[in-house]
């Protein structure tokens, strides 16, 4: 009887210690310094500016920084830098989060002409 209680035990402890590797994973798919239930860092949810993870992919930001996003891929994104459009491409997993994140903010018009791609790219402006 010892025998099957602790063996009931240990699956417990186990089962319950799995269930917390899951939530320590899920964890890592946000990106650092982001508020758990904004979703926006703090700082930008007051000045609405560019995730910081964008900003280092973008280099030197301009004024009004412009972001075109392939609605199939979080993984790249087309970035406006000196009037035309760049791609940047294999973003890490804080990237990702960032992207998927901006998906939800309103599109704006382009100042410049898209890049041709056979599909329509979501524009964001970060003011």
């Amino acid at each position: 009887m010892r025998l099957v209680t602790g063996v009931l035990i240990a699956a417990f402890a186990l089962g319950a210690g799995g269930g917390a590797w899951a939530d320590k994973d899920k964890k890592k798919d946000t990106p650092p310094g982001l508020a758990k239930k904004g979703g926006v860092p703090p700082g930008l949810a007051k000045k609405g500016g560019l995730p910081p993870g964008l900003a280092k992919k973008y280099g030197v930001v301009p004024e009004k920084p412009y972001i075109a996003l392939h609605p199939d891929y979080d993984d790249r994104a087309w970035f406006l830098i000196d009037g035309r459009w760049v791609l940047k491409g294999d973003f890490d997993k804080v990237l990702r989060a960032e992207i998927k994140e901006i998906r939800t903010r309103a599109p704006a018009p382009p100042p410049v002409a898209l890049p041709l791609v056979d599909i329509d790219l979501r524009v964001v402006l970060f003011e």
